[in-house]
């Protein structure tokens, strides 16, 4: 019998040794199974940074492309009112763009984007902003640098500087796009 009893306390110790080991394990798994959710968290913001930022440049880029149309159409003429969004460039005063928050801009310095696809912009995002500047003339591709600095240029061109603002959805990100125009 004495053997007997032996073996039962060698099982009692491992039992104890096994339900500990058990115990290490779980910890273990669950912070693995903590680590893979803070991960997956992560990459759902980094996802919604993305496609933030994508939702702004793509809102930028549209007022652009309107604002390029709209001076091919001859809808901008305005220039030397220096407001609502058109402006004169001076060597003097220089850009007006950089005078400005494009988050709260004073009334009457920007135009806000109202063109077609309005509908691909998200609800909840800024609609987009953007300024006209009306450069000096500069000569033509084919004028001769003597008639430039002596004369006036044989057929000047009028040259414009579109900037750009979007917003992404929820206004963490933004986009600024310039464009020189003629």
């Amino acid at each position: 019998m004495r053997i007997s009893k032996i073996s039962s306390n060698r099982r009692s110790r491992q039992r104890g040794v096994v339900l500990f080991v058990a115990l290490i394990l779980l910890v273990i798994l669950s912070l693995i199974g903590v680590t893979a959710a803070r991960m997956q968290t992560v990459e759902e913001r980094m996802a919604r940074n993305e496609d933030n930022r994508q939702t702004g440049a793509q809102a930028s880029e549209a007022a652009l492309r309107d604002a390029e149309d709209g001076l091919l159409s001859g809808l901008y003429t305005n220039f030397s009112a220096n407001a609502n969004g058109l402006y004169e460039l001076t060597p003097s005063a220089g850009s007006v763009v950089g005078t400005f928050s494009w988050q709260s801009p004073p009334p009457n310095t920007v135009m806000t984007y109202s063109g077609p696809n309005l509908s691909a912009i998200p609800a909840n995002a800024q609609l987009p902003e953007y300024v006209i500047e009306s450069l000096p003339p500069v000569a033509v591709p084919g004028d001769s640098i003597q008639q430039v600095q002596y004369a006036a240029p044989s057929s000047p061109v009028t040259v414009y500087r579109i900037t750009a603002y979007g917003q992404g959805a929820d206004g963490t990100s933004s986009t600024t796009l310039q464009s020189i125009y003629r």
